[in-house]
C-alpha cells in the first residue's frame, strides 16, 4: 500500500466527491458529467481507475514529476559552478551576457536570477527603487549633437590601490560610448584623446557637456561693471579654444545630474570594466586602453546603445589629410623677448627656424601650440617656428622687476652664463670635442 501523501486541488476535490456520489449511485453519469464538466466517456474512465486506485487515481500521473521543458540539471550545475568558479560577485546580467559571448550557453536573465537566488546566491548590487524626484530629460534627437564628457576616479586595477582616471564620453541621443581613455590623472591631455578617438570613430560632434573644470572653463566666470565697459571678455582655457577651432561648442555645469547619462555609465563600467579587467589579469593602463578600444567598447555598444540613423547624424565627417597632431593642437598666447625667445612655464623657450635661432618682433604676442605629441611650435604670419626648452634655468617667478628681466636676457645671449661650473673653459682644461658641440647648440639654438 502506498502511504504517500496526496494534496488535491479544489478543482480535483470536486472530482472526487462527484464520483464517490457516483460510485454511491446518488447521481447519475450524466450528473457527474454536467458537475464536472467532463464528457460522459471520461467519467466512465474515471470511475473505473478511482474503483481500483481510489484517491490517488484523481491526480495527474505526471504532478510533482520533472518534465522535458525545462532546463537539465546538467545545465544548472554547469551554470552555478562557473559562477562559483570564475566569476564571483559579478552582478546577474553582467554574468549572463558572458555565458552567451564565451560559453556559448543562451538562458533569460529571469532564469539566472531565479536559480541563484533558489541556490542561496544573493544579487552584489541591489538597489531599491526610489521615487525620481524630477522626470529625467530628454535625450537629444540627432547623434552628435551633444555628447556628454567626465572622468572617473576610481581603482580600476584588481591589487592595486592606486586610483586612475578614465577620461570617456558617450552621446546623449543613442547612448553610444564614443571614447574612452585611461591616464593617472585628470588632464587635459586624457580630453584631447578623448576627442581624438571620438573625431576618429565618428567624426565631429556640435557640442560637448562637460562639468565646470578649470580645464574646460576659466575660473572667472563674470566681468565687472568696469570691465564690461572696457570691452574685456572672458579669455578661453586652452581646450576650449581647441574645440572652437575644430567647430565644436561647449557647455559646463555645476550638477552632475544635469549629465546624468555619463554619471549612469561610471557605475556600469566600475562594476563590469573592473571585473573583466580583473579576469584578463589586465593591470597597467597601456593594457587597460587597447581592451577597452578594441573589445570592450565595440561589446558594450553592440549591446546597450541604439544604431546611429544617417538620416538623424550630426557628426561631421573629416577629410582623409585631417592632421589630429596638429589640429587637436591646444595653445596659449605668450610674448616674445629679446627677438628671440619666449618665458613661460617656469623656464626659457629659445625659438628656432630649421634648427637655427629664429628672430621675431620683440612684445609681440604670439601664440604657443602644443601638438599632441607633446612638441610645442609657434604660428606667426602663416608660418611654423618650433621651439627648443632650456630647462637648465629656471626663471625666479617671485622677481618680476625690470632687473630680472634684464638679466633673464643675459642669461640666454651670453654662453659663458651657460657653461656650469664644471666647465673646462673655467677650470682651463682643454674642451672635448663634445663639450665644443654643446655649447655651440646652446649658443645657437641648436
Amino acid at each position: 500500500m502506498n502511504n504517500e501523501r496526496i494534496t488535491l486541488t479544489m478543482k480535483e476535490q470536486k472530482i472526487n466527491d462527484v464520483l464517490v456520489k457516483l460510485i454511491a449511485k446518488e447521481i447519475n453519469i450524466s450528473d457527474a458529467s454536467r458537475l464536472t464538466g467532463l464528457s460522459e466517456r471520461q467519467i466512465y474512465r474515471k470511475k473505473k481507475s478511482y474503483k481500483e486506485l481510489g484517491i490517488q487515481s484523481i491526480p495527474h500521473k505526471n504532478k510533482n514529476k520533472p518534465t522535458g521543458r525545462g532546463y537539465t540539471k546538467e545545465l544548472k550545475d554547469t551554470i552555478l559552478n562557473l559562477y562559483n568558479q570564475e566569476y564571483s560577485g559579478w552582478n546577474f546580467y553582467h554574468f549572463n551576457d558572458t555565458l552567451q559571448d564565451f560559453h556559448n550557453i543562451n538562458v533569460s536573465d529571469t532564469f539566472i536570477y531565479n536559480l541563484f537566488t533558489s541556490n542561496g546566491i544573493s544579487s552584489p548590487h541591489k538597489y531599491k527603487s526610489r521615487k525620481k524626484a524630477h522626470p529625467p530629460r530628454q535625450r537629444r534627437e540627432y547623434a552628435g549633437e551633444l555628447i556628454q564628457v567626465d572622468a572617473s576616479k576610481h581603482k580600476w586595477f584588481y591589487g592595486d590601490d592606486t586610483y586612475y582616471y578614465l577620461h570617456g564620453g558617450i552621446d546623449d541621443s543613442t547612448g553610444t560610448v564614443t571614447s574612452c581613455f585611461f591616464a593617472r590623472q585628470e588632464t587635459i591631455y586624457g580630453y584631447q584623446m578623448i576627442m581624438k578617438q571620438t573625431l576618429q570613430n565618428f567624426g565631429i560632434p556640435e557640442c560637448l557637456y562637460t562639468d565646470y573644470r578649470t580645464v574646460f572653463k576659466s575660473t572667472k566666470r563674470s566681468l565687472t561693471l568696469d570691465e564690461e565697459l572696457q570691452g574685456k571678455q572672458i579669455k578661453n582655457t586652452r581646450f576650449a579654444n581647441m574645440l572652437e577651432h575644430i567647430g565644436t561648442g561647449i557647455i559646463s555645469t555645476i550638477n552632475p545630474r544635469a549629465k546624468g547619462r555619463i554619471e549612469r555609465l561610471w557605475r556600469t563600467f566600475q562594476d563590469r570594466l573592473y571585473n573583466e579587467l580583473k579576469k584578463k589579469n589586465i593591470n597597467n593602463i597601456e593594457e587597460a586602453n587597447h581592451y577597452l578600444n578594441d573589445i570592450f567598447i565595440p561589446k558594450y555598444n553592440a549591446r546597450f546603445a541604439l544604431p546611429i540613423d544617417d538620416t538623424k547624424n550630426h557628426f561631421i565627417c573629416l577629410d582623409r589629410d585631417f592632421d589630429y597632431n596638429k589640429e587637436l593642437a591646444i595653445w596659449s598666447e605668450h610674448k616674445v623677448f629679446n627677438n628671440s625667445y619666449l618665458q613661460y612655464d617656469n623656464s626659457y623657450h629659445i625659438i628656432l627656424e630649421n634648427y637655427k635661432k629664429a628672430y621675431l618682433p620683440t612684445s609681440k604676442c604670439v601664440k604657443v601650440y602644443t601638438f599632441l605629441d607633446g612638441s610645442e611650435h609657434i604660428l606667426f604670419n602663416d608660418k611654423w617656428y618650433d621651439l627648443l626648452s632650456v630647462k637648465d634655468f629656471k626663471l625666479n617667478v617671485n622677481n618680476k622687476n625690470k632687473t630680472s628681466q634684464k638679466i633673464s636676457t643675459n642669461v640666454i645671449n651670453s654662453s659663458k652664463a651657460l657653461r656650469p661650473s664644471n666647465s673646462p673653459w673655467k677650470k682651463g682644461l682643454p674642451p672635448t670635442t663634445s663639450n665644443k658641440c654643446m655649447y655651440y647648440s646652446l649658443e645657437h639654438g641648436c
